[in-house]
């Protein structure tokens, strides 16, 4: 059996005492002659403590240690709590800090806190996993929301669990990048977005993609299936048993991937072949799309981020991704295709402007360096005018800095509209004719700044 120390700031250790009541306790936390509780952790080793404080402080360990039995509770093991857990937990019962809290141990802790009743404490880890999921590297949230599922189960939720799912859900899920999200996490992700309104940055087949790169990262020949499913136009003929491992992996998951939101080209050359869903299933969806009842081509509301495009002086997109500025008159596209038979709409906050700024859509083939009239494809424009090539019309909308332009996508009668500050829709416009794929696109001279928001309503 191991024993554990606490870490304490060796500012604390040499402060005068009784200068300050929390380093005061802090010191009791590695001071053995106040130590008359074992509490013994889920990995072997074990953390002292001081009974009088943990009563005092915790309603779980007054139960425990004063008991009606009257048994002298020197001992207490846990068997789901960690001692790193623990170490954090003394931390916060001696001196209402968690100075301790890591992202390694946030989890964990939190776990804990929810276990042994500590309120304060559960709302100290949230706070402290916001912090760490706005952080620039992505991936962070995916490995906590594995760690989470891990621990809490599959039927988890609570305040942790619906941090990391929001924030996991806006950020692209890309097959070709090997990141943390375990299979399990991608299946509550992908249970708890199934039918709600959460800001969603991956389409649904992309998230077919995705599922199927994770399964296949699950098998033995991983390298060739990548090469052989994802790098061609059509699934190939595999072996059986390759065929039956993927299923395993990915049976669990395809009652949270809707193909009613997969073109009927990609199921039919990506998703059929493999046989993982019922071929009644499949048959059905070919039914739907043919009487035009295929929904949207992604889940919740559709949020996206700026593209790097590699266009002259490129624009710059800070860590997150949402938001853009630029060094000069430049256009910058999101990097989601609006396509299919929906009806979306997101909004772009005006953070600074400068001149005139242009929101709408764009072509897929739309060409950057042709930038002579200082926008692209369908627009509006700060001025209150709508335009489109060299064409423009008065459309009474004019935004300034700190407004809120709402674009108004309607993919199946091909119509784009706008609003300001969640006012009421203007009239489409007539004589734009929308193509059948189109890029977000906002066109913003030097020192203007934007950023894109989801919209809560989505139809």
């Amino acid at each position: 059996m191991e024993t554990e120390k606490h870490s304490t700031n060796k500012q604390d250790i040499f402060s005068p005492r009784g200068r300050s009541l929390e380093n005061d306790f802090r010191r009791l936390i590695n001071d053995e002659r106040f130590y008359d509780i074992a509490l013994k952790c889920s990995d072997g080793r074990t953390v002292y403590g001081c009974k009088a404080i943990l009563a005092t402080r915790s309603e779980f360990f007054n139960k425990y240690i004063f008991n009606e039995s009257g048994e002298n509770n020197n001992n207490y093991s846990f068997d789901d709590i960690n001692s790193m857990a623990m170490k954090v937990i003394l931390e916060f019962l001696y001196t209402s800090k968690a100075e301790g809290l890591a992202f390694n141990n946030v989890v964990e802790v939190y776990y804990a806190s929810i276990h042994l009743e500590l309120i304060d404490l559960q709302d100290h880890v949230i706070e402290f996993t916001k912090s760490l999921v706005n952080n620039k590297d992505v991936d962070i949230g995916k490995k906590l929301l594995s760690d989470c599922v891990e621990k809490f189960s599959l039927e988890v939720n609570n305040k942790m669990s619906n941090i990391l799912v929001d924030w996991v859900a806006k950020n692209k899920l890309e097959k070709n990048k090997i990141d943390s999200l375990s299979l399990e996490g991608l299946r509550y992700l992908l249970e708890k977005t199934f039918k709600t309104k959460t800001p969603f940055a991956t389409p649904e087949f992309d998230i077919w993609e995705y599922s199927l790169t994770k399964a296949i990262g699950k098998v033995k020949q991983k390298e060739t299936l990548i090469k052989e499913i994802l790098n061609k136009d059509s699934f190939p003929i595999h072996n059986s048993q390759s065929i039956e491992e993927l299923k395993h992996y990915l049976t669990p998951l395809i009652s949270y991937i809707n193909l009613n939101r997969m073109d009927a080209t990609e199921i039919k050359q990506y998703v059929a072949p493999l046989g993982i869903y019922p071929a009644e299933v499949i048959s059905d969806v070919y039914y739907s799309k043919a009487l035009n009842e295929g929904l949207e081509f992604i889940r919740g509301a559709p949020i996206f981020k700026w593209k790097n495009c590699g266009i002259g002086t490129l624009p710059n997109v800070p860590d997150d991704g949402f938001s853009v500025t630029v060094y000069t008159q430049k256009s910058v596209l999101g990097d989601l295709i609006f396509k299919g038979k929906g009806v979306y709409e997101w909004s772009i906050l005006i953070e600074k402007l400068n001149k005139k700024v242009y929101i709408g859509i764009c072509d897929t083939n739309v060409d950057l360096n042709k930038n002579d009239q200082g926008y692209h494809g369908w627009v509006l424009g700060s001025d209150g005018y709508v335009y489109h090539e060299k064409k423009h019309k008065w459309y009474d909308a004019k935004f300034k800095e700190r407004d809120k332009v709402t674009v108004h996508l309607d993919m199946k009668n091909k119509t784009c509209a706008f609003s300001i500050n969640n006012n009421n829709k203007k009239p489409v416009i007539s004589e734009w004719d929308i193509p059948s794929q189109v890029y977000p696109i906002v066109s913003l001279g030097y020192g203007s700044k934007l950023r894109v928001e989801p919209r809560n309503q989505f139809y």
